[in-house]
């Protein structure tokens, strides 16, 4: 058998479909196997209560569909989710079926198994984190100790517990075990009736964990007695986690959400994530859900006249660059032409700021000069330092937008300036989910604070939103320096701060001096159960149901 035979073969064996399992609702908790499959898929099929940043993961070609059930209004049919499963799979395409928590807890993983087997298609399954685990610690609580339960039991409560049988209540109520209880906030209060009249105590430690490890995570302390009265005066409506049993006890010990300065606050960056992956990894570190949604899109477009000024270099004193953008893509013109480094010899080189100098330093490029503050001013008072007589040419490269602040002063100060233009800022193509996911967290009010990195980036916001001005403009926001400050004022934004200086660790002291002092989201514990008050929920639709 020849070699190019055998590995035909191989790959004709290899599955064609993924069930992966997406996790309880941090996006962090998504397996790297899983992660690897979503970035390799053609289709992808995903749950209703999906983290939708896992999409992002997603090939920019890869056909996404919402397949979205909740209790008794599927978007698809169980049969029809199978169904096209298989269509595409046959059709020699990559699926990645994305369910919530578990493909294979209370999450009809086994039947879409069952039907890709019966389909002769091959496939895989990548277990996910599930609920009745993760929520629980999430909020503090491990379902199992050796000091307080030799038993775990999970369920679901999509039944009417008055229906159970004697024997089912006996064992839901014996000792020593932890009752873990997804989908049952319709019958919670029957739930604890019977498990009361069963003979579990009154006394019996009871905790409710509404969007358990999410932005958004609630959860309230009571008592299986005080339970029914409770969701009286308590609006708790799903997804719902229900825990009942003593190691509820050790929450006040165990639970560390709330000591996360940033727990449940959502941070809009207006660029990628990519970008910005070490401001987004330590704000998530601290607790916050990090939202990514770019404002703007940069591509590579000369000005009028920038390819003949970059032709004669050697006419200039300085070369000026504003932005790390302006870097890439004056090194890429020069690639272009068969030019590299060499051709800057004897230019002094001007630096905007640390992240441009960075992008310099990565074509061995090491600036003669940057602002002691990285705006327009800034520029203009470095300058100004230099001792007389300050003259020669300047070629200032930039984008397709910017004031005529700095080359105006630049000119006043005796300097023959030149600009050019070497990439454009177009509004950016949104996927449908993420411009969804936007729109509802823009109008729902549930973004903490919005980071702007240029003036570009906010006018760029209003643009790709523009029926939801009033709500940006009531989002706190952070520029990360004066040139954007300028236009988040004159764009009327409420409430405005601004970075110390626009690198990571400046960005985020701004961040952790604006929102730590709020506190975070997390409940705040009382020193018995009765005592801790619930957060306020918000009415969701009753039909949702929890990531499994």
């Amino acid at each position: 058998m020849s070699r190019n035979t055998r590995t035909k073969e191989i790959k004709n064996t290899l599955p064609l479909v993924h069930l992966v399992g997406a996790g309880p609702g941090d996006p962090g908790l998504l397996t790297r196997k899983g992660a690897q499959v979503l970035g390799t898929a053609d289709v992808i099929l995903y749950d209703h209560l999906v983290p939708l940043e896992l999409l992002d993961l997603a090939p920019p070609q890869a056909l996404l569909i919402d397949v979205g059930k909740v209790r008794n209004h599927p978007r698809m049919t169980q049969a029809e989710i199978e169904e096209t499963m298989i269509e595409h799979a046959r059709k020699g395409r990559r699926v990645v079926r994305l369910k919530g928590g578990d493909p294979f807890v209370f999450g009809r993983g086994g039947e879409e198994a069952q039907a890709l087997n019966r389909a002769g298609i091959s496939f895989s399954v990548i277990p996910g984190i599930s609920s009745p685990i993760a929520v629980p610690a999430y909020a503090g609580v491990p379902v199992t100790h050796r000091d307080y339960n030799s038993r775990l039991v999970i369920l679901t409560a999509h039944d009417n517990p008055a229906e159970w049988s004697k024997e089912d209540l006996a064992a839901l109520s014996g000792k020593n075990q932890t009752l873990v209880i997804l989908m049952g906030v319709m019958y919670m209060k029957q739930l604890a009736e019977r498990l009361l009249q069963a003979g579990l105590s009154p006394e019996t430690p009871v905790l409710l964990v509404r969007w358990g490890t999410t932005a958004k995570q609630e959860s309230a302390e009571t008592t299986l007695g005080n339970l029914p009265g409770f969701l009286d005066r308590t609006p708790f409506s799903p997804p719902v986690t229900l825990l009942i049993g003593d190691v509820v006890r050790l929450r006040s010990q165990i639970s560390w959400t709330h000591r996360l300065p940033l727990f449940g606050k959502r941070i809009l960056l207006t660029r990628e994530r990519e970008t910005s992956k070490e401001l987004a990894t330590l704000l998530e570190s601290l607790g916050a859900t990090v939202v990514s949604c770019p404002t703007i899109s940069v591509i590579p477009g000369l000005s009028e006249n920038a390819g003949e000024k970059i032709a004669k270099l050697g006419d200039y004193s300085w070369l000026v660059f504003l932005s790390p953008n302006g870097v890439r893509n004056f090194m890429r013109e020069l690639a272009v032409r068969k030019q590299d480094v060499r051709s800057l010899a004897g230019l002094r080189i001007f630096s905007m700021g640390p992240t441009t100098s960075e992008a310099l330093e990565s074509f061995g490029i090491y600036p003669d000069a940057a602002p002691g503050e990285s705006h327009g001013q800034g520029v203009l008072d470095a300058f100004s330092s230099l001792p007389e007589p300050r003259k020669g040419k300047i070629l200032l490269v930039r984008g397709d937008r910017g004031s005529g602040l700095i080359p105006e002063g630049l000119s006043s100060m005796g300097f023959t300036v030149d600009i050019i233009g070497v990439y454009e800022n177009v509004l950016p193509a949104i996927p449908s989910y993420k411009r969804d996911r936007m729109e509802s967290l823009i109008e729902e009010g549930t973004l903490d604070l919005a980071i702007y990195y240029s003036p570009s980036a906010f006018s760029g916001l209003l643009e790709t939103f523009p029926s939801h001005r009033a709500k940006i403009l009531s989002i706190p926001a952070l520029a990360i320096g004066p040139t954007t400050e300028g236009a988040l004022k004159g764009g009327s934004v409420s409430k405005i701060i601004r970075a110390a200086t626009p690198t990571t660790s400046g960005i985020l002291d701004a961040a952790l001096d604006f929102l730590a002092p709020m506190g975070n989201n997390s409940e705040i514990m009382g020193n018995s159960p009765d005592e801790r008050s619930p957060a306020v929920t918000k009415h969701i639709n009753p039909e949702e149901q929890p990531s499994t």
